[in-house]
């Protein structure tokens, strides 16, 4: 059997590489388990010892009966009536209105004009994007006349107008109706049921 030189170099290069890695020791061993750590040979220094912070006696008292503030001494003096309310007394908060709902406002309604007289106007919950249909029957004023729609913002209702500028602004007025004014003429509306 002929062996080509070819076949062997190889051969010599790969046992080459190993007897080269070898020689060189650790300088290619990654994280090898057989390495000691840098500090296996020497002692580890004891730590030093740390001072205790001061601190004082702790003494115990009992503590004030509920509704009483102690004082330096450690007795007990009576409530302040600057601090506890006489009795079971709360104070009422002002009461905020809810906005009505879509439901409560949508309907006939009578839209009176200072100017120009009263008509009639349907609110209704037919969505159109983001605000309702509204369809006013036999207004003489302009403003009321072209309202197609209308939107609830909180206790406001805003009347608008074709492409969405707001005809008319009503506040609830605490009866049921509604008061505000024409944007334009900034004549006075209301509309009660």
């Amino acid at each position: 059997m002929r062996f080509s030189a070819l076949a062997i170099l190889p051969c010599a290069l790969l046992l080459a590489s190993c007897a080269s890695s070898t020689r060189l020791g650790d300088a290619f061993d990654f994280g090898s388990s057989r390495r000691p750590p840098p500090d296996a040979g020497r002692p580890v220094p004891a730590p030093e010892p740390l001072m205790a912070a001061p601190t004082e006696d702790v003494t115990s008292q009992p503590l004030p009966p509920a509704g009483s503030e102690a004082t330096p001494g450690g007795t007990a003096a009576a409530p302040s009536s600057s601090l506890a309310p006489p009795g079971n007394q709360v104070a009422a908060l002002p009461a905020t209105p809810r906005p009505p709902s879509t439901g409560g406002i949508a309907g006939s309604w009578k839209i009176s004009d200072a100017a120009r007289g009263s008509c009639n106007i349907s609110l209704t919950r037919q969505a159109l994007l983001d605000v309702y249909r509204a369809s006013p029957s036999g207004c003489q004023a302009g403003s009321l006349a072209r309202v197609n729609a209308w939107q609830q913002r909180g206790q406001e209702i805003d009347l608008l107008e074709p492409g969405g500028r707001t005809a008319v602004r009503l506040f609830p007025t605490g009866d049921g109706a509604y008061e505000g004014a024409a944007t334009l003429s900034g004549a006075k509306i209301r509309m009660t049921r």
